[in-house]
């Protein structure tokens, strides 16, 4: 029978933190064929925000199956989240809550700016913005969260970083411990080896009185 614990557990936690965190930010990405324009290009036309317009108005009608994968796969990394906080380690349980903290940071940024940005390409309700600033909205919000998501993947590299640190400093320890057991042990072996030396030495002595 198979000894799962709950270091495995972890294990498994933190794959599913990377894989949904790297599927995330490179859904995100794909919005800086557009997005840069807005935020960064100096030579930006008008043009330039009505190809981000018409992108998001397709993203708008796009399947709701694809949606709901993204859904799984977002509820992956919050599950694997979730996991490693559940008895997490006392000297890194800030790291471990700030990692979920970061998650749950990037999904209501999602909700709040890019899921409304999206919605209002279609609708056309900015509220007190223009179109464009909506869209430069959308662009920035975007950019926050692939900022969020690098902090969890720079923060589950220390984790990790951390645990195999320690681990190689353990392992040291331990074979500096069996190297010093082995050494007394043959002081000890010898010690043992010169003492009943002596005393055959008294012995024969002794007889030949």
């Amino acid at each position: 029978m198979v000894n799962f614990t709950y270091k495995d557990v972890c294990t498994v936690g933190t794959a599913l933190i990377l894989m949904s965190t790297s599927f995330i930010m490179g859904v995100f990405f794909s919005n800086q064929t557009y997005d840069y324009h807005i935020l960064f290009n100096p030579k930006m036309t008008q043009e330039h925000y009505d190809n981000a317009l018409r992108h998001y108005q397709t993203l708008f009608y796009t399947s709701p199956r694809v949606f709901y994968a993204f859904g799984a796969v977002v509820s992956l990394g919050l599950i694997g989240s979730l996991a490693r906080v559940y008895k997490p380690n006392p000297e890194l349980q800030l790291f471990e809550y700030g990692s979920l903290g970061m998650f749950v940071l990037g999904i209501c940024v999602f909700l709040t700016n890019i899921k409304t940005g999206v919605e209002s390409s279609i609708h056309g309700d900015w509220g007190e913005v223009t179109q464009n600033q909506g869209l430069a909205v959308i662009a920035s919000s975007n950019i926050i969260l692939l900022i969020v998501f690098t902090g969890v993947l720079v923060l589950q590299g220390g984790l990790w970083y951390t645990e195999w640190d320690y681990q190689q400093r353990l392992n040291q320890f331990h074979k500096e411990e069996g190297q010093k057991q082995v050494t007394q042990s043959e002081t000890s072996s010898n010690s043992a080896a010169a003492s009943t030396a002596k005393v055959g030495k008294g012995n024969k002595k002794s007889k030949k009185e």
